[in-house]
């Protein structure tokens, strides 16, 4: 086997074949309403753990249970939502590893695109509460997550790049989109989600790709399959994923052979003091993060 990365193709061959890809960071922070919103959920969580009392393995599946609702909670508010109205007995409905599977994002080599938000799990009153916490959250003036993602797409339109959002759960990406039609002006913006099936998401990916300007917004049933470096330059990390393999994957989209540009983006957007972001971070290697509170 004989194997050729890319700065070998650069030594025998004049010109471009790849683009350049420049990397950002963007943060926001949890304050008022939403870092009281995040307290309580974790609360809830912290509750439910203890609830399972002496019984291990109903302790670890109420733990993968809830890791995972707070993976929700820090995607946006729909996802927050729509997983604290979804009832089930996580004993019953999932196996321990698959609630592991799916908070950890699959293994290196088992990457599902799965983007269905997982249930709360309990039929607990206190979940109403959270509920309405989480709808009053919801659009520009109360999401920072989302007004930091409205400011950077603005920037990178103006720039001339054609953007691809990706978001971990469908509840959110259809959030975005709601968010973002008519907010970009003179850009179409189109959302991709696993509830379409293969052919269909080509399909609207290259009708997106007839826009003068367009966003994409996308879950990880586009990080790998198809390609996106004839319409689109840039990715948004607008959720971490907790496997460091899909990050690559999903800039792999566009950053490849065939892709105009001579640069390209990419942007990794978390929460400055988000415990479930700052978790993520650990686990890519980014350094000790304890999941705790908000504030801690």
């Amino acid at each position: 086997f004989v194997q050729r990365r890319r700065p070998d193709i650069a030594e025998w061959r004049e010109g471009n074949l790849f683009p350049r890809r420049e990397t950002k960071e963007l943060t926001y922070t949890l304050t008022g309403a939403w870092e009281r919103f995040f307290d309580a959920v974790l609360d809830y969580c912290a509750d439910i753990v203890e609830a399972a009392g002496g019984d291990e393995r109903r302790q670890r599946l109420n733990f993968w249970g809830t890791l995972a609702l707070m993976r929700c909670v820090a995607s946006s508010p729909a996802a927050a939502v729509q997983a604290l109205r979804t009832r089930a007995g996580l004993e019953e409905e999932e196996s321990e590893d698959a609630l592991r599977d799916r908070v950890f994002d699959g293994g290196s080599d088992s990457l599902p695109d799965d983007d269905v938000e997982p249930a709360a799990g309990t039929d607990d009153p206190a979940l109403n509460d959270l509920i309405a916490q989480a709808e009053r959250l919801a659009g520009q003036s109360g999401d920072p997550k989302l007004r930091l993602l409205t400011d950077h797409l603005e920037q990178l339109i103006a720039d001339g790049f054609n953007p691809v959002v990706f978001c971990r759960y469908i509840a959110t990406a259809h959030y975005l989109g709601r968010h973002l039609e008519g907010k970009l002006k003179g850009v179409t913006v189109g959302v991709v989600t696993g509830e379409l099936p293969s052919d269909e998401r080509k399909e609207r990916v290259d009708t997106l790709g007839d826009a003068e300007r367009r966003v994409l917004i996308a879950t990880d049933c586009l990080s790998e399959g198809i390609n996106l470096q004839e319409e689109f330059d840039s990715v948004v990390h607008y959720d971490l994923s907790w496997n460091p393999t899909r990050h690559e994957q999903r800039e792999g989209r566009v950053d490849r052979f065939g892709q105009e540009r001579e640069v390209v983006r990419a942007t990794l957007m978390y929460g400055a003091n988000n415990p479930v972001d700052g978790a993520v971070l650990a686990q890519l290697g980014r350094g000790p993060h304890r999941l705790g509170h908000a504030g801690a």
